[in-house]
């Protein structure tokens, strides 16, 4: 749960930070570090490696409902996530 919750919350942040420093948003950023943030700071923060290492120990100890639920929980929450955190931006940019 730590990791999907870590993984959930980088993706609002990331959905957040993408469209309140765009070109639509109000907090204009030079590309370079806009890119830097999204990819260095909340690409540091989540851990999809952890969630893949967690998974693949799940499958390979035989425990294929909570492997395949990690799984669809963290693409569906995490997407949800990034919507959202654009979501926020946007509105608050107008």
């Amino acid at each position: 749960y730590g990791t999907l919750l870590v993984n959930v919350s980088g993706c609002l942040a990331i959905g957040f930070f993408a469209a309140y420093t765009g070109t639509e948003g109000r907090a204009l950023m030079r590309p370079e570090w806009r890119l830097a943030f999204m990819t260095g700071v909340c690409g540091g923060y989540t851990t999809f490696s952890s969630f893949s290492l967690q998974t693949l120990n799940l499958a390979t100890d035989g425990d294929w409902l909570r492997a395949a639920a990690n799984v669809m929980l963290s693409v569906v929450l995490c997407l949800g996530a990034v919507w959202l955190g654009h979501l926020c931006a946007t509105v608050i940019s107008r």
